[in-house]
């Protein structure tokens, strides 16, 4: 035994072995298989990160003017054929501004163009103005 190694209660019988390396062997495997799956899971984020930087695919074609078109007419509302709660989310319209904006539609048919809506008591230039893009014919 060396000298300057020596045993005591904290250091048991197997001190002079770890002390020159001899645990490594023990866990060599462990080792090895824990940088094995380093190398694997640092292989398929680079591979995945390359496959990520193909060319994007096409998931919609159509220009922006025509999807700002669907969108303004998916929000638009058919005052010849809207009832009172589609009436009703236009602005500055209320349930009985939608009553009389049918009112009228009964009995002066459809009507031509927004800009009629003017003859509804209660709506004048202004609110028109605020329902005009949100009302189509």
């Amino acid at each position: 035994m060396r000298d300057d190694v020596f045993e005591t209660a904290t250091r048991g019988p197997g001190a002079l072995r770890r002390a020159q390396g001899g645990d490594f062997a023990r866990y060599r495997p462990h080792v090895i298989v824990s940088m094995l799956v380093m190398i694997v899971l640092v292989g398929g984020a680079l591979y995945t990160a390359r496959l990520s930087e193909g060319a994007p695919r096409v998931v919609y074609t159509a220009s922006l003017e025509e999807i700002e078109d669907e969108s303004q007419d998916s929000l638009r509302v058919d005052i010849n054929t809207a009832d009172v709660e589609e009436l009703d989310e236009l602005p500055e319209v209320g349930p009985s501004t939608a009553e009389s904006i049918i009112q009228y539609r009964q009995s002066n048919g459809q009507f031509s163009s927004v800009d009629e809506l003017e003859e509804i008591p209660g709506i004048g230039p202004e609110t028109l103005e605020k329902i005009a893009p949100f009302a189509t014919v």
